[in-house]
Order: structure tokens, then C-alpha cells, then sequence
């Protein structure tokens, strides 16, 4: 089995964090979210996997390298131009090595069952199978119209209330036979759901819907981001690899932990802390005394001053936060920024890479 992983966006809704890093190397419970992708498709008997690539593809290609640490193959398929999501599929296509292949969005977490998947594909002898999700508001996804026997006999890509006839939507992963890439004109920019899909349906090519419970959840936002975290550490998504140990108590003595938390390889964490989960320390944070992080991820090298108060906030990698601060209400801090003692950061304020705020600010989004 093979397939076809497309993490080549830009990932504009997570700046400054994707500025740096590429979407889907963002970190989940402290690894790189694609890791846990990859992990997942090989537990499923994926021995080939292509990388649909373009912004940021070479620290991708640095971590994974052939894919042989991971238990399969990795081939890249690096994009010069960005070409949409059917377009960088057509421009994978030469390192398919067989006429069936499974394509995933790279910034989707779901345990869904691939196995099941693929049986319910050559059941239906479909060109194409769409694994599809039930959610109340299908106007900010693609909704999937399909009938009894769950072939798909529509799809409107963000529709109007006034369309919607179903609350099936597109969960990012599907079942593709080759054919179905005469669709796409090599080199266009063409999207999946705008394009291909549609034109499949259109040309009454066999397009079948896989109708599933599983978890799943986009990345794409820092409050989506967050709540994977959350989803991860509540044991809500069922991947091996995404349970966290519990932090040893005894290694922090005088750290009041609440619910669950993650904390990396490193940390150094000073009496009088209050964690409060579901959070999410990186590896070698250092928090001083008197701090409370609560509902909130911090990647690694994160230094808190004394006193200071992170909440339901995204901490970017080597920040260094002053004593006093208070980083709260969906605020977003870049990289290798430096804050000042006692700022207030809050209602989604975002902070650039490298920033440095002096002493005593207070910052709102606009």
C-alpha cells in the first residue's frame, strides 16, 4: 500500500509559527505532528508514502530522509509553484509505484481506519472513496451528498445554508485509483474539491463515500491547534503514539499539577508552579517559581520569569517571557521572541519571530 501526503501549504492561519516551521511539522504532544501521520499509515501497512512538498520542504525532508527510521519509504515531490491540492497530487503521480494509492491532507489528526477504508474502496470498485465525517455546520467544509448506497451524487465546496443537503463532510482523506489523475492536467493549478471531485462526479465516474465516526481535526488554526493538544491528552483521538507518559511528580517537587499534562525532556520546573491541564510543555523549558501555565502549549526552550501567568495560549519555540507577564485569551507568540516584565498579552494578540517588547506594555488584537 502507498499514498500520497500533501504538506506543501503555507499554513497562513498559524503565523508567525509557520514561518518558520511548516505546518505539519508544528509540534503535537512534543514531536512534529506529521511523525504521528506517518507512524499512523505505517501501522496501516503503508510501506510507500510521497510527500507533496513547497513551503519550508527541507527541514521535512532533513527529519524524515528516506523513511527508513520510520518503517517505510519516503519519496518528495517538491513543488516550484504552489498548484493547488489536485495539482500537487498530478505532481506526485511519476513516484506512484501502483494503480491504487490513499491521499491525505497533511494537517489532519483522525484515527480512522485505513484497513476499513481501502476494503469499502474495492467493494465498490470506485475510482475514487472519500472518507467523509458528520458534523452540525457543514458550510466551512466540503459537503458530500451521497445516496443509499453511499455513492457520491454531490459536492459544493463551502456551501451556503441554503445548499446544504447533507452534514457529511470531506475529512481529508481518500482512496484514489490512478485513472483518476487524467482528470487533472499536469502542471495546472487545480484543487481537489473545486476540481477534481466535481469533475469525476460530473463524468459519472464511480465516487463513493466512506461514512465514518473516527476523530477527526483540523490544525489549521491556533484554536484548533490547541484543542488537538487537548483531545490528545484527554485520550479523545485513539493513537498509540499520541498517549503521554504523566510527568514524574517526583521530579518536580512543589509543582502542583491539574488534569492532563505534558511535560518534555529537560524541563526545569520550580516549586510553587501551578500546571494546569490539558497543557503541553516542550522539551528544556524553564519555569521559575510562582508561574501558572494553564490550558495552553509551549514548544521548547520556552523560559518563563517569575510570577508569570500563561493561559489557553500558543508559546513559540526559545521565548523568553519576563516576570510578571500575563499571556492569556488566544495569544500567539513567535519564536525567539523576548518580553519584557510584566506585559499583558491577550484576545489574540500575536507576537512576531524574534520580537522584542519592552517592560510594562499592554498588547490586544485589534
Amino acid at each position: 500500500m502507498e499514498a500520497v501526503v500533501l504538506v506543501g501549504g503555507l499554513g497562513t492561519r498559524l503565523r508567525p509559527l509557520t514561518l518558520t516551521t511548516p505546518k505539519p511539522m508544528i509540534p503535537l504532544l512534543n514531536r512534529p505532528f506529521l511523525e504521528h501521520a506517518v507512524r499512523w499509515l505505517a501501522g496501516h501497512g503503508v510501506e510507500h508514502l510521497v510527500f507533496g512538498t513547497y513551503h519550508l520542504a527541507g527541514e521535512i525532508r532533513a527529519h524524515f530522509g528516506d523513511g527508513s527510521g520510520f518503517g517505510l519509504a519516503i519519496s518528495y515531490a517538491e513543488e516550484e509553484r504552489p498548484l493547488g491540492t489536485a495539482g500537487a497530487l498530478r505532481h506526485a503521480a511519476p513516484l506512484l509505484r501502483e494503480e491504487r494509492f490513499l491521499l491525505f491532507n497533511g494537517d489532519i489528526l483522525t484515527d480512522l481506519d485505513l484497513t476499513a477504508l481501502m476494503a469499502h474502496h474495492r467493494a465498490t470498485g470506485a475510482t475514487a472513496t472519500v472518507a467523509l465525517a458528520e458534523v452540525a455546520d457543514p458550510t466551512a467544509f466540503g459537503m458530500v451528498e451521497v445516496d443509499g448506497a453511499d455513492r457520491v451524487v454531490r459536492w459544493v465546496e463551502k456551501p451556503a445554508w441554503q445548499e446544504v443537503t447533507s452534514h457529511w463532510v470531506n475529512l481529508g482523506g481518500s482512496v484514489f485509483e490512478r485513472r483518476a489523475l487524467e482528470y487533472v492536467p499536469e502542471g495546472a493549478v487545480t484543487s481537489l474539491e473545486r476540481d477534481l471531485y466535481p469533475d469525476l462526479i460530473g463524468a459519472g465516474e464511480p465516487v463513493y463515500g466512506f461514512c465514518s465516526g473516527a476523530y477527526w481535526r483540523d490544525l489549521g488554526t491556533p484554536e484548533l491547534y490547541r484543542a488537538a493538544h487537548y483531545d490528545a491528552l484527554l485520550g479523545r483521538v485513539a493513537l498509540a503514539s499520541l498517549t503521554p507518559l504523566p510527568p514524574d511528580l517526583a521530579a518536580y517537587p512543589g509543582v502542583r499539577f491539574f488534569g492532563p499534562v505534558a511535560v518534555g525532556a529537560g524541563c526545569r520546573l520550580a516549586p510553587e508552579t501551578r500546571i494546569v491541564g490539558p497543557a503541553c510543555i516542550g522539551p528544556g523549558c524553564e519555569v521559575a517559581a510562582g508561574c501558572t501555565i494553564e490550558r495552553a502549549v509551549l514548544w521548547a526552550g520556552v523560559r518563563l520569569g517569575a510570577g508569570s501567568y500563561v493561559a489557553e495560549s500558543i508559546v513559540g519555540r526559545e521565548v523568553e517571557i519576563g516576570a510578571g507577564c500575563v499571556v492569556r485569551g488566544d495569544a500567539v507568540i513567535g519564536e525567539h521572541a523576548r518580553i519584557g516584565a510584566d506585559n499583558v498579552l491577550a484576545n489574540g494578540v500575536r507576537v512576531a519571530h524574534g520580537c522584542a517588547l519592552p517592560d510594562g506594555a499592554v498588547h490586544f488584537a485589534e
